[in-house]
This record gives C-alpha cells, sequence and structure tokens, in this order.
C-alpha cells in the first residue's frame, strides 16, 4: 500500500524555540512528512508519529483539532536519542464515514506493524480505539490490550460505537483472541458496578485510581504484555488537564500519567499507543496539549529502554521458583530476570491431549502472595481464561 496516499502532509508553522538549540530540538532530528518530502522507505524507521483528527462519533466535538496543537509542543521538546529513527507521517485523511475512518486506521497499523514499527497516534476522539482492534484481530493471534479511563466506556446504546460505548462492540467480536483487557484508573464514583462485575465475569481486569495512587508500579506487569494502549485524557485530574472533553477534579496526576506511559513505551509486546479525548476550546494556556506531549515524549524514551527478554529455567539469566499449594493438585512456577528484576509466572492451558503453558507478566507482589498460599488474581484470571 502507498501511505502517501493515506496522509496529509504535516503543515505547521517553524516551532517558537526559546531554549533548545537546533541541534537539540525534536522536530529537527526526527524525519518529517511535508508537502515537499514525501512519505520514504520506512524499513529504518521505529516509531511513526499518526495524527487521527476524526471526532465525529463523539457527543463533545473538538477533539479533531488536537493532534497538530499536540505536535505543535511535542516538537519543542527536547530531541530523543537519534538512535531511534522516527518519522511522522501527518495526519490520517478521513473517510466519508466514520467506518471508513475506523478501516483507514486498521489498514495503517498492520501496514506499520508489518515493518516492526510502532505507532503513536495523537486523537482525536477514544472510538478510534476500534480501528486499533480491528487491526490486531486481523493478526489472528492472541493479544491484550489497556484502556486508561477514568469511566468505562460500555454505553447505554451497546452495539454503537460511540465514545462513551465503543468497548461492548470490540468485546463481543472475537474473543478467542482477546486474551486480555485492562483499564487503568476508573473511578467508583463514575462507573456502574454492573460494568465492573461484567469484565469480572469475562476474567478482564481493572485497577482503580485509588490503587494506582498508591502504587504506580502495579500498571507494569500489564502493561507488558498489552499489544496497545488507548489512554483517554478524561482519566486525569482536571487541574493537571483541564482541556478534556469530561474534565473531573479527580484523577491521574501528571507525573503518573507520564511514568504509565514509559512503562508502555519499555513493553516490548506494544506496538500501539494512543492518546484521545483532548478538547483544545477548554485548554488553558495549552496545558493539555503540553501535558500530551510529554506523556508521548516519555513513551519513546522509554521504548529506549526496551530489553527483550524470555523467560527460561534454562538461562543462567533468570531464577526459577516454584510454589505448591497445600491440597492442592498444582503448582506456579515464577521466574526472574537478574538483569532487571522483572517477573514472570507459567500458566498450564489445557486443550483436548495437548498440554501447554503459558507465559504473563507479574510482579514480586504476585510471588509473595503464592508463598502466602493465595493464588494471585492475575495468575487465577489467565488460567480461567485459557481452561
Amino acid at each position: 500500500m502507498s501511505l502517501n496516499e493515506y496522509f496529509i502532509p504535516v503543515s505547521l508553522d517553524k516551532p517558537e524555540n526559546h531554549h533548545l538549540s537546533d541541534k537539540a530540538i525534536f522536530c529537527r532530528n526526527i524525519y518529517i512528512h511535508t508537502a515537499s518530502t514525501p512519505i520514504p522507505d520506512l524499513s529504518e524507521y521505529r516509531i511513526a508519529i499518526v495524527g487521527m483528527p476524526e471526532d465525529r462519533n463523539a457527543t463533545i466535538r473538538g477533539s479533531a483539532l488536537a493532534p497538530d496543537l499536540i505536535r505543535n509542543k511535542l516538537y519543542n521538546l527536547y530531541r530523543i536519542n537519534p538512535g531511534l529513527k522516527i518519522i511522522d507521517l501527518g495526519n490520517i485523511k478521513t473517510g466519508n464515514s466514520v467506518q471508513d475512518t475506523y478501516f483507514a486506521v486498521r489498514d495503517i497499523i498492520l501496514e506499520l506493524n508489518g515493518k516492526n514499527i510502532i505507532t503513536v497516534a495523537l486523537g482525536g476522539s477514544q472510538d478510534l480505539t476500534y480501528g486499533f482492534y480491528l487491526a490486531f484481530e486481523k493478526m489472528d493471534s492472541l493479544f491484550s490490550f489497556i484502556t486508561v479511563d477514568s469511566r468505562l466506556d460500555m454505553g447505554i446504546i451497546q452495539d454503537e460505537i460511540k465514545t462513551e460505548s465503543y468497548l461492548i462492540p470490540i468485546l463481543s467480536r472475537k474473543k478467542e483472541l482477546l486474551f486480555n483487557y485492562t483499564n487503568f484508573g476508573h473511578q467508583k464514583c463514575l462507573v456502574d458496578q454492573d460494568d465492573i462485575d461484567f469484565l469480572q465475569r469475562q476474567f478482564n481486569n481493572t485497577v482503580r485510581l485509588g490503587d494506582i495512587h498508591s502504587n504506580i508500579t502495579i500498571t507494569e506487569p500489564f502493561l507488558r504484555d498489552a499489544s496497545f494502549v488507548s489512554f483517554d485524557f478524561n482519566a486525569i485530574r482536571q487541574s493537571d488537564s483541564p482541556g478534556c472533553t469530561c474534565p473531573s477534579p479527580n484523577g491521574l496526576n501528571s507525573e503518573e500519567s507520564c511514568q504509565i506511559s514509559r512503562y508502555a513505551g519499555a513493553s516490548n509486546n506494544l506496538m500501539v499507543f494512543g492518546i484521545f479525548n483532548i478538547l483544545p476550546s477548554a485548554d488553558i494556556q495549552d496545558q493539555t496539549v503540553h501535558l500530551a506531549s510529554q506523556i508521548l515524549w516519555y513513551f519513546l524514551e522509554g521504548v529506549l529502554q526496551r530489553k527483550l527478554e524470555k523467560p527460561s529455567g534454562s538461562s543462567n539469566l533468570f531464577k526459577k521458583f516454584i510454589v505448591s499449594f497445600t491440597g492442592e493438585k498444582y503448582e506456579i512456577v515464577f521466574y526472574k530476570s537478574l538483569e532487571t528484576d522483572r517477573w514472570w509466572c507459567e500458566v498450564p492451558a489445557f486443550s483436548g491431549t495437548r498440554h501447554e503453558k503459558i507465559l504473563i507478566s507479574c510482579s514480586y507482589e504476585d510471588y509473595q502472595r503464592a508463598c502466602n498460599q493465595e493464588i494471585p488474581d492475575r495468575w487465577l484470571k489467565a488460567y480461567q481464561k485459557l481452561n
């Protein structure tokens, strides 16, 4: 496919930088698709920035204006290590219908993923996550994904794809391919308990805001296994992010948001990271788009920290721990990386006469629970999903 046909070139005024030299500024160290510089061969690139100016299925319109404003702030930040080759492809040409845009998003992600290029998406409204899902569904292999949201976007009209109701159409499709869905940062005063119960019955996960405040590191194992992340800026508290579609006085703070994005960038599995529901008309002195640019910057820094690790009992880079449970026939095998201190565990999967073991990311706290004869929730849900 010719990506030039899918994108509108970047057209921005020269960034008004006052504190960095041209050599050090972000935009001087990436390739930018402009009217005079078409999209080249992508074989040398690791990251593709993609603007998604689409909000026709949003109840509150205006987020389609966000991509170029975020881009302008990102361009003014300090450069990322030149060894990480980045291209800004420009903004997707929206289709005659929103469905056309979803399929364009799908095709672009498939093309980039086929070249092992990570997509960084600047939204736009969060229903574009449906296009992400269509791409990974097309790959026809198990995958997991994460949303960061103060609400669970199940909606009232459950078969309609809107910013408030895109999850049910996703979770009801090809369930055998979706290994796990997780939401970070929900607030109990903003969600229906029935929706939380529904996710629990499907063996999916929700991590509430208070737990993240208490220990941000609990998000890392989920992110390590995710294929894509959809970050709704409504998850961030209003004082840090005033320019969003449904602001709230409570939410993630800016530092937590950047830490989550950095964990996401460091995940070897993660190939798409998108930010959504930024409303420039409600912003104050560009505070929200500036935060968005920093969240993306820390995601890119996380990519630089990626380290491919494959736990194995025969490798001297990992330590193996076996925990048996009193009165039970099974045991849980844990692995700890001696280089990064990250943890994994094995989950048995039975299919007829076949017996496989699936590795999932976990934490030291999960290992401690197992040692205390408590089955870790993450292991249990994966086991129930697989068997």
